[in-house]
This record gives C-alpha cells, structure tokens and sequence, in this order.
C-alpha cells in the first residue's frame, strides 16, 4: 500500500461517499491533479478535494490537498473556488498554510462576495480530520480547507487575525458552508 492509500478510505469516513472524480479543467485542459466529488450523509452538503497537489509539496512539511464544503446546490462554485486555489498552486509551486489568505482582486463566484479563501482546519469536522495518516499510523498528508471569504472579512483578518473573525462569524451564526452567506465584516 502506498503513503496516500487510505486516503479515499479516510474522506469517506469522515466527510460520505466518493461520487467521482475528473481530471479535466476548461477547455478539456488536463489538469495536474483530479477533483473529487464527495457527498455527505446528510445530502444537503458535498464536498470538492484535490488529488495530486501532494506530488508538488514545495517545501510543505506533509503533503497537501484542499478540500471545500458547500450546500449540495452549490457544488460548481465549490468546485471552482478550489480549482482556482488549486491552479495558483500548481502553477507558483506553492503551498499554503492554515491561515493563510488566497485573495483575488475581483470576486470569483457569480452572486456572492466570495473573493478568496481562509486555508483552515475543517471547521465542522474533528481535528483527526485534518491530518491523513499513513499505513504505520504517522500523519502522511495535510488536508487543508477552503473557507470562502469577502474581501472584507480577508481585510478584517489582515488587520486584526483571524480569531476575530471566527468571533465574528460565531456571533453571527454564520454557515461556512454557505456560499451566498451575508459576509461579517
């Protein structure tokens, strides 16, 4: 077995069923890594990853895939912010850390304020989800989460750090996973 083989085992039991996956970016354009397709157990939330970024570590210290959680309505502009994401990645041979801010200049998705991401922790599942252990048990690759962000919810950060806003969005109920969410800041 190889380093990442429990990794489809680890996303299916921890985020639902892997529905498929697709190498192919616009255009037909192959990528340098997949897009996986997984629906929750709920059916009202699916979740996009990487596979393959974690050939291109640069530097990381564990490999890395993204992953983004969305209402199962808004699968396409999940699966476009982490392309996005991932692209900027591939193409600068680059990585990002948790905390980190992936801004664009213009908004990304159509009839929202998303204009980046926050790269995080999972914020609705456990720690244990974050890390992918290897077949002796050692973490053997970081998964790292896409929260999508406005641009001033990214300048609220950028000011004062995220703890603020994660305050924020806890007081004002926020759900991550809602792409069309009235930002906070």
């Amino acid at each position: 077995m190889s380093r990442f083989g429990g990794f489809p085992a680890h996303v299916e039991a921890h985020i639902g069923a892997i529905r498929g996956a697709d190498g192919r970016g616009a255009g037909g354009r192959q990528r340098a890594y997949h897009l996986v397709y997984c629906d929750h157990a709920d059916d009202a939330h699916v979740s996009v990853l990487t596979s393959g970024l974690r050939e291109h570590r640069a530097g990381a210290p564990l490999p890395q895939e993204l992953v983004c959680t969305a209402r199962s309505a808004q699968e396409r502009w999940a699966r476009h912010l982490v392309s996005v994401v991932a692209e900027l990645l591939a193409e600068s041979a680059s990585r990002v850390g948790y905390g980190a801010l992936v801004m664009n200049d213009r908004l990304l998705l159509p009839d929202t304020q998303v204009a980046g991401a926050l790269a995080a922790p999972h914020p609705y599942l456990g720690d244990e989800f974050d890390i992918v252990p290897g077949p002796d048990g050692s973490p053997a690759l970081q998964l790292i989460t896409l929260i999508p962000l406005s641009r001033g919810e990214a300048q609220l950060v950028s000011r004062y750090g995220r703890d603020v806003l994660y305050d924020r969005w806890e007081s004002a109920g926020a759900d991550l996973r809602d792409l069309t969410r009235t930002p906070v800041a």
